[in-house]
Order: structure tokens, then sequence, then C-alpha cells
């Protein structure tokens, strides 16, 4: 079953690149963090400029720390959101697009996400933008784990 492991404050949060497994690359404009989904844990941060290493024509950026000489695709603010919405048995993230807040504040327009499973009757809440801007979100390349990113933190969920 999936579970939440942990959620991030990132201030200036532009984007994110999910490596072949389950590494995520987080790109601010407070540096660069390395975050493996699985565990929920950072296990890098660099407060440097990422821009030199970063291709915008192709959309990636060169990889830190253990995913140093790999390329890693990125998406957010500086390109569309690619990432899986679906995993290979059958798991979905939905976004429900802008809808009224929950009550008191159901003036504000806000963007939820949901995890979901037909055959297993399952509609779980995930978060919701609010009054930070939706970058991405999406399930990684082994479909174990799942982020969402929005302009200011990380939620990171996985499953055992």
């Amino acid at each position: 079953m999936w579970r939440h492991k942990n959620i991030y404050a990132i201030g200036g949060l532009e984007n994110i690149g999910f490596d072949q497994a389950d590494a995520l690359t987080v790109l601010s404009s407070q540096g660069v963090g390395l975050f493996n989904c699985l565990t929920g844990e950072r296990f890098f941060r660099q407060e440097t400029s990422w821009w030199e290493n970063y291709e915008p024509m192709a959309g990636t950026i060169s990889g830190y720390d253990i995913l140093e000489g790999s390329t890693i695709r990125i998406c957010g603010l500086d390109g569309p959101d690619f990432l899986s919405k679906e995993t290979r048995d059958g798991w979905i993230l939905e976004c429900t697009g802008p809808v009224p807040d929950d009550p008191p504040f159901e003036k504000y327009q806000v963007n939820k996400i949901f995890l979901t499973h037909q055959s297993r009757g399952h509609h779980e809440f995930i978060c919701q933008d609010g009054g930070c801007e939706l970058r991405a979100f999406g399930f990684s390349a082994t479909g174990n784990s799942l982020v969402v990113a929005t302009s200011c933190n990380l939620v990171i969920w996985s499953r055992v």
C-alpha cells in the first residue's frame, strides 16, 4: 500500500526530474537537492546555481553527487510535465483542475491531486497546490514512488 513519506518546504522550487529509478533531482532558486523517494530522505543538497549544467533545448541537466555522469530529464517551470500519471499495475494520479478550496476558503481555486485504483476501489487525497503553483506531479520510472512539486514544497509518497 502507498504511504506518505515526507513533505519538504522548498522555496522557489522550479523543476524536478527522476533518474531511471526512484532518485529525484529538485532544482530551485536555492540550489539542487537529491531525494530517495522510497525512503523520503534528502541525501544531497548543494547551494549552487544549476544553470551551467542545464541544457534548455533538450530539457535536461547533468546529474549531481551519485547521479554524476547521468543526464536527468526535467520538467516544471522550464518544461512540460511529462511524468507518468499511471503505473503498469493500474495506479492513477488525477488532478481535479481548478476547483473551490474547502471551507472557509472556498472563494479560492486549487488543484487537488488524488491517487486512485479503479479495480481496488482505492481513492486517496494526496495534496493540493493552494497558495503555491503546481509545477509537476507523477510516478517514478519504477512506479514505486510518486511526487507532487509546487513552487514551495515537495510531497513524496512510496509503496512497499
